[in-house]
């Protein structure tokens, strides 16, 4: 019984050590042109920490592309691009 109560108490801390969702799919998908930062900007990606665009606009852009960046719509699920979308707005 106590390992029980000793594994039960271990779970939210191994819970809370994986990466969001998003951060993973962004490290997948965009990283390789924003950086694992946000402010690679190769092949003339744009600094997403310096980005004015709302959750809104890089929803479009992430889903439909514009310029250099592909389109991830037929990628990547609407939940993912949501995923992605919210992770990106947390790089400062």
């Amino acid at each position: 019984m106590p390992r029980l109560v000793f594994a039960l108490l271990l779970l939210p801390a191994v819970a809370a050590a994986a990466p969001p969702a998003g951060q993973l799919l962004y490290q997948k998908n965009c990283a390789r042109c924003h950086g694992a930062n946000g402010q690679l900007g190769a092949n003339g990606a744009h600094n997403l920490t310096k980005s004015n665009l709302n959750a809104f606009g890089r929803t479009y852009l992430v889903t439909n592309g514009m310029g250099k960046m592909p389109a991830f719509g037929r990628e990547l699920t609407p939940a993912q691009v949501q995923q992605v979308v919210a992770y990106s707005l947390t790089l400062r």
